[in-house]
């Protein structure tokens, strides 16, 4: 199951949120096994965030994901999903940060997968 989180300082209504998660559940599948049924997303609106001292608007975004995926397929996505991210928030590109963290163990339905 892999976990989106992304803090914007936009103000997204609710329709708006779930707009953008379908927007980005349909990348997932540019990491192997992901879809958006899997997918659990977390949109933070109306963050103060700040980059240095410039005072443009910027973004960050954390997915985490259950086992290593290949880079060639994290680099697919991290394009795509920065692409979607700027397109609809009006955030240029270059103030768009994100990271994968990549965990070797992950609980879901009270199970402890390794």
């Amino acid at each position: 199951m892999p976990y989106v989180h992304i803090s914007v300082p936009n103000a997204l209504s609710q329709a708006e949120r779930h707009e953008l998660c379908e927007a980005i559940g349909e990348l997932m599948p540019l990491l192997p096994g992901k879809s958006r049924a899997n997918t659990m997303m977390h949109i933070e609106t109306g963050c103060f965030l700040e980059m240095g001292r410039d005072e443009r608007p910027c973004l960050f975004a954390e997915v985490r994901l259950f086992k290593p995926s290949p880079e060639k397929d994290k680099q697919a996505f991290a394009k795509a999903f920065c692409a979607l991210l700027s397109e609809k928030l009006d955030i240029k590109p270059e103030r768009i940060y994100m990271n994968f963290i990549e965990l070797d163990a992950w609980v879901s339905n009270g199970t402890y997968r390794v």
